[in-house]
């Protein structure tokens, strides 16, 4: 995945990283495993270039870890839960977490 431009218009950073359902991919950062929105590069088969809204970090400190596992795991157990049951044991009790506005009244 390519995901950029930084500072400069031409300072990119290029990572490895495990695409699902074509449009997410998880990569490992620094230690920590991210979840971005990513769209296809056009005639490339396998790169993707970073979309338009920000990442999530999903694992911190995961660094040596066998990730394909890791993000196997992840989404067995994820898969497992409901909506609300996320937002009260994952999101509510994630420590040294701030304030998110989950902007929910999109919903409606």
């Amino acid at each position: 995945m390519v995901l950029g431009p930084f500072d400069e218009d031409n300072q990119f950073a290029l990572y490895e990283g495990y695409v699902l359902n074509g449009r997410h991919i998880f990569i490992m950062d620094d230690g920590q495993l991210w979840l971005r929105q990513v769209n296809k590069a056009p005639g490339l088969d396998h790169l993707y270039i970073d979309g338009d809204s920000g990442g999530l970090v999903i694992a911190n400190e995961v660094e040596g870890m066998d990730t394909r596992v890791l993000i196997e795991t992840i989404i067995t157990e994820l898969k497992q839960m409901n909506g609300l049951q996320f937002l009260l044991d994952i999101m509510l009790w994630t420590t040294d977490r701030g304030d998110l506005n989950l902007k929910l009244e999109i919903l409606r």
